[in-house]
């Protein structure tokens, strides 16, 4: 709440400014918060955990039930497994070969280190949590319609909030309706990225693999070899509440986000040959991206758009 104040009543241009980018960083965190209570991890009240879920969750503007859908019950439930797994799922190169031009260059987009963010927001935001198709939709119908209603009903109060705050900004050089636009717009853009790019990172690598039939793929092997601990520099992995401790997390959801580094420990000092460590640097994050493009599911293996092994 500070930061969306700041960014139109702090007294210069550049404290704005400054509160524009705190904000993102703040989503993100208070997201990290709502998706631990939306496993029902978070505290020990399952009622709790659900008002909790709802009030973090909404400065990301995602609506509950269809997060809850889509991200533990198939995310969680069936990590890599293509045709059940709704983020960033590899084509095939016949698969890929059959799109239409347009999808095929914007699939090279998404692909691409600045693409991830706009993959996340389209393929998985938009068309899994907020205009599923009926047979990605949650069972619970009423409380998506609900949810939806309340991250509308927080997005006007945002707009309004900004309106009635940008008459009172001490030092204005951009129309009022463009401030209120930047204030309210730019902060969810700039954490959706940041959000599209750490998914991609924590189940994406030449090193994870990807399955498409049930007999090759067993659920607590595919948590460890193809979820990722990605390890960030300092202090990254705090303001993330420890989410990049990912496979402990994976292997057991109700483990609280506060364990989670303990567990990590522990997994990988049990299990050192099927951990999967990354330490992250720009070179391995370009790396991967160019490595993972499209996957042959019968080598198990990653490919380029024109089908090379990479």
């Amino acid at each position: 709440v500070l930061a969306f104040i700041g960014i139109f009543r702090l007294p210069t241009w550049w404290l704005q400014l400054d509160a524009l980018l705190i904000a993102p960083i703040i989503i993100g965190a208070l997201f990290v918060i709502g998706h631990d209570a939306c496993h029902g991890s978070l505290t020990y009240s399952g009622r709790l955990n659900r008002i909790l879920g709802r009030f973090a969750l909404l400065p990301a503007w995602h609506p509950v039930s269809s997060w809850v859908h889509s991200h533990n019950t198939l995310h969680h439930g069936w990590t890599n497994f293509k045709g059940r797994e709704p983020a960033f799922v590899p084509f095939t190169k016949a698969e890929y070969d059959r799109l239409p031009l347009w999808r095929r260059l914007l699939e090279r987009v998404y692909r691409r280190p600045v693409g991830t963010g706009l993959c996340y927001a389209i393929e998985f935001y938009f068309w899994r949590l907020l205009f599923p198709r009926p047979e990605h939709s949650p069972p619970r119908s009423i409380s998506f319609h609900l949810d939806r209603l309340l991250v509308v009903a927080f997005f006007a109060i945002q707009i309004f909030a900004g309106v009635v705050l940008v008459q009172g900004s001490p030092d204005p050089i951009l129309p009022a309706w463009l401030h209120v636009t930047l204030g309210v717009a730019v902060p969810w853009i700039l954490w959706i990225g940041f959000m599209g790019f750490i998914t991609f990172l924590q189940h994406t690598h030449p090193q994870m693999p990807w399955y498409d039939k049930e007999e090759e793929w067993s659920f607590y092997h595919v948590q460890l070899t193809s979820t990722a601990h990605v390890v960030f520099p300092w202090p990254i992995e705090r303001i993330l509440h420890n989410i990049m401790d990912h496979p402990a997390h994976h292997l057991d959801p109700a483990i609280p986000l506060y364990e989670l580094p303990r567990s990590q420990r522990k997994l990988e000092q049990a299990s050192p040959e099927h951990s999967v460590v990354i330490y992250w640097t720009p070179w391995d994050c370009l790396r991967a991206c160019a490595a993972c493009k499209l996957y042959d599911f019968d080598r198990h293996c990653w490919t380029d758009f024109a089908g090379n092994r990479t």
